[in-house]
């Protein structure tokens, strides 16, 4: 539903913020409008089971005791220290990064699985980059056949220094496309306060 979602109403334009009626950002619109014919046939999709979820959790400090109320009794008991991903790999159709200070790079990782009618398909990055930061994507395409139907990818956001970005959020998008299909994402930066302040 994400990944296939558009951002503009039915005049061609950036769906508005209600309570200002300037363009919004994904903090309000989220990924967008969904489209349930585009959704159906999403191309790539990002699996994230509950194993992926327990990670998560972990990765934000819940301790095994808090986890547990999540889990199934089939779920096997969750060891947080032996477990290393970031909350940022997550794998989840979007992507957050929150930046400390002006400089310094920003690494996330996901999964993605080829549900397309091509097993042969092959995708490239498209990025919007948000202001403030430079974005590398690895690697540069998505192959994928009928012995690879997942593959991985990481994308890092590195930021520009001082004076970078004026405002507290900055925002932008990768978007997957492989013939016809195109998988986007949103992004979202936070910026350090007292850094925006100065700017």
């Amino acid at each position: 539903l994400m990944t296939t979602a558009y951002n503009v109403d039915n005049a061609g334009d950036i769906i508005k913020d209600m309570s200002t009626g300037k363009a919004s950002t994904p903090f309000v619109r989220g990924a967008g409008h969904v489209d349930p014919n585009r959704a159906v046939d999403p191309g790539l999709v990002y699996d994230a089971g509950a194993d992926d979820y327990f990670s998560f959790l972990c990765a934000l400090g819940y301790t095994a005791e808090q986890i547990a109320v999540f889990k199934t009794r089939d779920d096997p008991a969750v060891d947080c220290s032996a477990r290393t991903a970031s909350a940022g790999d997550h794998n989840y159709p979007a992507f957050s990064a929150v930046f400390n200070s002006t400089d310094g790079e920003v690494t996330q990782r996901r999964v993605v699985r080829n549900v397309g009618s091509n097993v042969e398909a092959t995708y490239t990055p498209s990025v919007r980059v948000p202001a403030g930061v430079r974005v590398m994507v690895k690697p540069r395409k998505l192959r994928f056949s009928v012995f690879k139907q997942k593959t991985e990818y990481e994308i890092t956001f590195i930021a520009r220094g001082a004076g970078c970005a004026a405002e507290k959020y900055t925002f932008g998008s990768i978007a997957w496309s492989g013939g016809e299909h195109k998988v986007t994402s949103p992004i979202a930066i936070t910026w350090p306060v007292s850094q925006v302040a100065v700017m």
